[in-house]
């Protein structure tokens, strides 16, 4: 039953706080604000400023550079009203100012003076400092401040610590009538059963503050990015600095004209190589045992052996053929001796064509013994690293297989088709992008002169190999000519693709505003573009932090 009260109270305290007013100036769903707070822009060739006033009368002052948005480390003077006021730098390209002025209602001239080394400059700007009494309020209240403003939360604060200490004194255990006539305590001992029922009063009143702490506190309005009614994405100056958000001024030039092509990776034909017998036989190991797959080889090392295997009939053709090649060997030996024993009774032409005879006879002798009792070596024909192995101990191979392929990472080339042929006589480079999106220069190696696919096959030397690429990976070949076109040349992360489709580059209109643009773009190489329309010169594109601006919404 006390259980149940206590719980019944909990529930009634919840309640209450649920039904409390939200502070004035917030909804039940408190809606993000853009620039809640008052702000001050100023901007010159080499600077741009923002300055935030935080509640509390402090001047947050973010300093980058216009061009590419970089904070700037350096120092800062603010005169207000006429009044200097003290910047205070809190890190790079950040300061914060107090002045007694900017807690005034009303609207306040600002100069900035600021010195970065060599680099000197004066910005100015005004800012608005509304009345906290004419609209509802945007700084940070702690809970004190709301006990101040809102006397309900205090007044359902007071009512969750009675209902906890009521709830700990209903929960204080009874004595219970005793069985057995006890010895008579101490005087001071009466006081006992009082102080163990003020304990569980005493926490749950605590756990009911606690419980009404959150309800009684007031949420910080913080400034986030967002997507405004005219499509432009609003993002403070901490969200620039915390993404690494980098511009770059539009500028106007040449550019070779880009082919793309699709090729793949294929090894150098002179650093690589097959490895498989003359014959067929069954495969033993070598002195290391079977190589494997990544292990390095060296020119002319042996990494297997092929024992041949023949039937009855074949082996017992071969036995009789050395049977009598041993026959003739012999017959000829002595026949050789005999005639160099009468030289001079016998012509050196005879004695001549009998040795031949007998040599003929010995290398045919030869050439089968290793077909009897012998096996073939099978030695690496190039320097590299086993690429692929086709080998198990006891392995019956033929001659049409390859048992190891090498290869020499190093020495690598691209392998293309081109359709367009009228450009393959202006090229003037080439480079790869490969599908973890890094580029690798290319030379031209040569065109074939047969036609492939309807296409013409290109080969190209990679140059400078990365680590880690793998024959056979498909690349995109960027083939550059003779051909110029003129645009705006930015990093490829500049581009980002639309929710529509189209591709599209944000513009740093102002200081904490982006604004989208669709662009027709043509690719240089794997980490550079060409936009040929869409962005007009001396613009602020980003060339950094571009994909996470799209994703405001």
């Amino acid at each position: 039953m006390i259980l149940r009260r206590v719980l019944l109270a909990t529930m009634l305290a919840i309640g209450v706080a649920g039904v409390v007013p939200a502070h004035e100036g917030h909804d039940d769903e408190t809606p993000v604000a853009a620039a809640a707070l008052p702000r001050v822009e100023a901007e010159s060739d080499l600077f741009e400023l923002v300055g935030v006033l935080q509640p509390g009368g402090v001047l947050l002052v973010y300093l980058d550079r216009w061009a590419d948005n970089t904070p700037v480390d350096g120092a800062v003077a603010v005169t207000i009203g006429g009044q200097d006021a003290q910047a205070e730098r809190l890190g790079i390209g950040l300061f914060a100012v107090r002045h007694p002025s900017l807690a005034q209602p009303g609207a306040a001239d600002l100069v900035f003076s600021i010195n970065a080394g060599d680099e000197m400059d004066l910005l100015a700007g005004t800012l608005t400092i509304p009345d906290p009494a004419a609209g509802p309020a945007v700084a940070a209240h702690g809970w004190l401040d709301a006990l101040r403003e809102a006397p309900v939360l205090l007044g359902a604060g007071l009512a969750l610590l009675a209902l906890g200490v009521l709830a700990g004194r209903l929960s204080a255990p009874r004595p219970l009538p005793a069985m057995v006539e006890e010895a008579p305590l101490p005087a001071q001992q009466p006081a006992a059963p009082r102080a163990r029922a003020k304990a569980p009063a005493l926490v749950t009143g605590v756990m009911a503050l606690i419980l009404a702490s959150p309800v009684m506190a007031q949420s910080t309005v913080t400034e986030a990015p967002r997507r405004m009614d005219d499509g432009t994405v609003f993002m403070p100056k901490p969200s620039q600095r915390l993404l690494s958000v980098r511009t770059r001024v539009a500028v106007v030039g040449e550019a070779s004209a880009i082919t793309q092509m699709i090729g793949t990776i294929v090894p150098d034909p002179n650093a690589s190589g097959r490895v498989q017998p003359s014959q067929s036989g069954r495969l033993e190991p070598g002195e290391r045992g079977l190589p494997t797959l990544g292990q390095r080889v060296e020119r002319g090392q042996v990494m297997a052996y092929v024992t041949p295997s023949y039937s009855a009939a074949e082996r017992g053709g071969l036995a009789q053929n050395a049977a009598e090649l041993d026959a003739q060997i012999t017959i000829l030996s002595a026949r050789v001796t005999r005639l160099l024993t009468l030289r001079g009774s016998v012509s050196e032409r005879e004695i001549q064509e009998a040795q031949a005879e007998l040599a003929g006879v010995r290398q045919r002798r030869a050439a089968i013994q290793p077909a009897l009792s012998g096996r073939e070596a099978l030695v690496a024909p190039v320097s590299g690293y086993v690429s692929i192995v086709r080998a198990a101990l006891g392995q019956i191979v033929d001659s049409q297989q390859a048992v190891f392929e090498i290869i020499d990472p190093t020495r690598l080339w691209v392998e293309a088709l081109a359709f367009d042929r009228t450009t393959l006589d202006a090229i003037t480079g080439a480079s790869a992008v490969l599908s973890d999106g890094h580029s690798v220069e290319l030379e031209f190696a040569g065109r074939g002169l047969a036609v492939r696919q309807q296409a013409i096959p290109l080969n190209f030397r990679v140059m400078d190999p990365p680590a880690g690429i793998a024959v056979g990976a498909p690349v995109v070949v960027l083939l550059r000519t003779r051909q110029n076109v003129a645009g705006i040349v930015l990093p490829a992360a500049a581009i980002i693709r639309s929710p529509e489709g189209p591709a599209v580059v944000f513009e740093h209109t102002s200081a904490e505003r982006f604004a989208s643009r669709q662009v027709r773009v043509q690719p240089l190489d794997g980490t550079r573009v060409v936009v040929t329309a869409g962005v007009n010169p001396g613009a602020r594109i980003v060339v950094q932090g571009a994909n996470l601006i799209g994703q405001v919404r």
